[in-house]
């Protein structure tokens, strides 16, 4: 993990300061930054709008929709210190921890009832729990001023992911929006999520016509310098896909950065769990092709002290996420395969 001055101030700057989203929009000066505190229940969110010096559409990106993945939060700091107002063709409204409650806590869902905040959206939407109302608040606000969403996450504190993408099929426009903004970024997968899956913010904001993409990399306790430059480079592509920022990379620099790339198509997914606790002593890595019958991860199980294997399960498949930390537990996330023609 590396630290920088850009890192760790830019968020302190002396920002005009407003209540509200709204009042932001209204009363903010073209070419400009100002921070915003919005409550919820008692929870504070910060919330920071550039304004750029042309008209343009406004993209929202946000970070830490789960509380342990924290490479998307330093990204949201390094947009903030690089992005120039005065070139920017639109808006854009950065939320660096979206779930404050769970980043607080280091889990990857709020201690204040453990649901998972991407999961409460269509058939799993519940007024009940203070994530399903978080989460309608969240919802309505990105609807209310976006036309385009980009949810950062990454492995949290279990698991490695490589570079992929998750895109709404839930609305056809939308999803083909998504898709060409994706153009640019190198990734090994594209995971379309067809429409109710698992509840999550893409499809309920792609449900609405709003093109949304979730990116996902890296992984663990800390967040890593390799980790956030992949991040930022996906942002900086596609707001260059969108017109509202350039890339300012040379076309010989694009030309060899996205040589041979191809990203994998994936429509459905194998996830399986642990059927033992104990310890990891052997895994393969995300990203990496596997076929059927090959193994996947070797635990020693406790207490029996056993070596039990798992092995991939579909005929052909791509590693998308895998258990990463030394100690597993019985019926937890072990690996999620996209399955590949």
């Amino acid at each position: 993990m590396q630290q920088s001055s850009s890192v760790t101030s830019v968020f302190a700057q002396p920002y005009s300061v407003y209540g509200s989203l709204e009042q932001a929009f209204a009363q903010q000066s073209a070419a400009t930054v100002s921070r915003i505190y919005e409550s919820h229940e008692e929870q504070t969110v910060a919330f920071f709008l550039i304004k750029g010096n042309k008209e343009g559409p406004t993209v929202w990106i946000q970070a830490a929709l789960h509380g342990d993945e924290h490479d998307g939060i330093i990204t949201c700091a390094r947009i903030l210190a690089d992005i120039s107002p005065e070139q920017l063709r639109g808006n854009l409204i950065l939320c660096p921890v979206t779930n404050p409650t769970a980043m607080l806590a280091g889990t990857n869902a709020s201690p204040l009832d453990g649901i998972n905040l991407n999961r409460v959206f269509g058939q799993n939407a519940n007024s009940d729990s203070y994530s399903g109302r978080f989460g309608r608040w969240l919802a309505d606000k990105i609807l209310a001023h976006t036309h385009f969403l980009i949810d950062l996450h990454g492995g949290g504190r279990w698991l490695d992911v490589c570079p992929f993408a998750m895109v709404a099929g839930d609305h056809e426009g939308a999803f083909h929006d998504s898709l060409a903004a994706l153009r640019q970024v190198p990734l090994t997968a594209t995971y379309i999520c067809q429409s109710g899956t698992k509840g999550m913010l893409i499809n309920e904001v792609c449900q609405k016509g709003i093109p949304a993409v979730l990116l996902e990399n890296g992984g663990g306790n800390r967040w890593t310098d390799t980790a956030v430059h992949m991040h930022l480079y996906a942002v900086r592509m596609i707001l260059d896909q969108l017109g509202v920022y350039s890339s300012g990379l040379a076309p010989q620099a694009e030309a060899i950065l996205h040589a041979n790339h191809s990203p994998a198509r994936i429509t459905e997914i194998a996830e399986i769990r642990f059927e033992t606790s104990g310890i990891l002593t052997f895994s393969r890595q995300a990203g990496e092709n596997v076929r059927q019958g090959e193994e996947l991860m070797r635990i020693l199980s406790y207490p029996g002290l056993e070596e039990k294997s798992i092995a991939c399960p579909v005929e052909h498949g791509v590693i998308l996420s895998i258990h990463a930390a030394s100690t597993v537990h019985k019926d937890g996330y072990a690996v999620m395969l996209g399955k590949l023609a």
